[in-house]
């Protein structure tokens, strides 16, 4: 018997060039995925060109608009996003910035040749902080030791590293504290090799809570007051701020924008579903009642039933919380998830809509024809939130794309 390191070396060996043989075989996986898929996502670009106008024009004037895009534009398509700011940029004359969290996406960005502002919401360190400046794309600092390594990153390059102060006024996730940060300001500020362009926080609850969003922005005020930041641009997030705050304090302020502008927010009218999450019928049946339906005969049929299988499930992103609580679209009518999801497929009830045929599309989200079942609904029937729901299904699915109504 060979010894034991000479066994796992060339098993290490074998994995290797398995690894690398499965590059290829991935992308022609995928290729093939996009060509033949049953299971898509449709990115309607009017739609979000619309919501870009709507939601930017809620903003006073001369106060920016950051369009958050990280997460691949919520499961969009980061240079389609891209591709509808740069257009609005055009429209409006204003500047627009995309907010971003990791830096492959800036680096996607400018190898696609987009011009315009980046913010990273995240601070970064080591080559990914100097590849962001080398990039211009804006960073986040949340204190005097992301400024200094910020400042040494683009003091090598010999560049100028453009900053964003980022303070925790109440949503205890990135930042430091306000009564942190007083003595660190002028000593930020006075860096060679650093530019601090703006402040800005995150309202935690803004809908749920205003009162507390309020408090939150008094904070934010209080430490701009007091160490001379008042001289600086600021901005606060999400969506739902830009709803609470016109007409208010909107004034004072610019404003990161990101579901809304995927068309999900009950505070600003006129938002419509930019994705719609299309699967298909792939089967017809007819089954007796108490007859179960799927793993765990977690539902049992009360009556006759005439079910059609969906040909998407969890491994598409449809989540296993929607059995027996979600809904589709079939021909523009609501059919109820009967039982549990599965890896690929589910069952829904058509006895209503006995018109329903194999091939017939199937909207787990979206919009069909004229009936529309938006994210949101169906984030609350699964006990989630839109954000998941949209990420989950852009990124897994192919996705394909409107340019026009």
């Amino acid at each position: 018997m060979k010894p034991e390191s000479e066994q796992g070396d060339k098993l290490t060996s074998r994995r290797a060039n398995a690894s690398e043989g499965m590059e290829p075989f991935t992308a022609r996986l995928r290729e093939e995925t996009a060509r033949w898929a049953r299971t898509w996502c449709l990115i309607d670009l009017p739609a979000l060109r619309r919501n870009l106008r709507r939601v930017h024009e809620r903003l006073a004037p001369g106060r920016r608009l950051i369009v958050s895009a990280k997460k691949d534009g919520y499961g969009h398509g980061l240079l389609a996003v891209a591709g509808e700011v740069d257009q609005l940029r055009q429209w409006s004359g204003r500047d627009i910035t995309l907010g971003l969290m990791t830096i492959e996406e800036p680096i996607a960005l400018r190898e696609a040749g987009y011009d315009g502002d980046l913010l990273l919401f995240a601070t970064l360190a080591g080559e990914a902080l100097g590849e962001a400046i080398r990039l211009d794309a804006a960073l986040t600092i949340t204190d005097l030791e992301d400024a200094r390594a910020a400042d040494e990153a683009a003091g090598r390059l010999g560049k100028l590293a453009r900053v964003h102060l980022k303070v925790d006024t109440g949503m205890g996730r990135l930042g430091r504290r306000v009564e942190e940060l007083p003595s660190q300001i002028a000593r930020i500020r006075a860096l060679p090799n650093l530019s601090l362009e703006s402040v800005w926080t995150h309202l935690a609850n803004p809908k749920g809570d205003p009162e507390s969003a309020r408090r939150q922005i008094e904070l934010l005020e209080g430490l701009r007051r007091m160490t001379g930041l008042l001289d600086l641009p600021a901005h606060l997030g999400g969506s739902d701020a830009v709803a609470l705050i016109d007409g208010q304090a909107g004034g004072d302020y610019d404003f990161r924008a990101g579901i809304s502008i995927y068309g999900d927010s009950s505070l600003i009218a006129g938002l419509e579903p930019v994705m719609t999450f299309v699967s298909h019928v792939i089967y017809r049946k007819r089954v007796p009642a108490d007859w179960p339906i799927s793993y765990g005969q977690t539902h049992r049929t009360v009556r006759e039933t005439e079910l059609a299988l969906i040909g998407a499930g969890y491994g598409n992103g449809v989540l296993r919380t929607l059995g027996n609580r979600g809904h589709v679209l079939l021909r523009g009518r609501r059919c109820p998830i009967l039982g549990r999801i599965c890896m690929d497929q589910f069952m829904v009830d058509v006895t209503e809509c006995c018109d329903v045929q194999v091939g017939d599309e199937a909207v787990l989200f979206g919009r069909q024809g004229s009936a529309v079942l938006t994210a949101a609904e169906a984030a609350r029937a699964a006990g989630t939130v839109s954000y998941e729901l949209l990420c989950l299904a852009g990124q897994i699915n192919p996705r394909r794309y409107r340019h026009a109504d």
